[in-house]
């Protein structure tokens, strides 16, 4: 079963098709923490490694690696978005379903990019800073 719709993937693959460099997507399993009421049904790890393959379909240079229980890996399941294979600290924790899907596609877009997309005044002020930082966005549809 496809994960985008027809004029989705043919977008997605379009926007793929510019990766400058590979893309890994590490899939994180491991013991779930107890669903909803209503979602007992769903496989959150399966269908998050679907959900990987189904990107690593559209693009031959996105590839999804799986591991149990990664070291540095709060919660199950995740992907870890990593440019040449290297951890550059950005994860999707829980089912990326629905619109996460389209910031899972962002994602990759721009690990893919050789610069990064930020104005050079971000990039200045990130370089100023004293310590490391940790930034965890939590998205909802509303």
């Amino acid at each position: 079963m496809a994960i985008l719709r027809p004029e989705e993937e043919a977008r997605a693959r379009e926007l793929l098709s510019a990766l400058e460099r590979p893309v890994e997507l590490l899939v994180a399993l491991g013991r779930e923490e107890t669903p909803l009421p209503g979602a007992r049904d769903v496989d959150f790890g399966a269908e998050t490694l679907r959900v990987a393959e189904g990107l690593a379909e559209l693009s031959e240079r996105v590839t999804v690696r799986v591991e149990h229980e990664p070291e540095g890996f709060p919660r199950f399941p995740s992907v870890a978005i990593r440019p040449e294979g290297r951890d550059a600290g950005v994860r999707f924790d829980g089912l990326p379903w629905g619109y996460e899907i389209g910031s899972l596609i962002g994602g990759v877009l721009e690990a893919g990019r050789r610069d990064s997309s930020l104005r050079p005044e971000s990039l200045e002020a990130l370089a100023a800073l004293d310590r490391e930082l940790a930034i965890d966005v939590f998205v909802t549809p509303t």
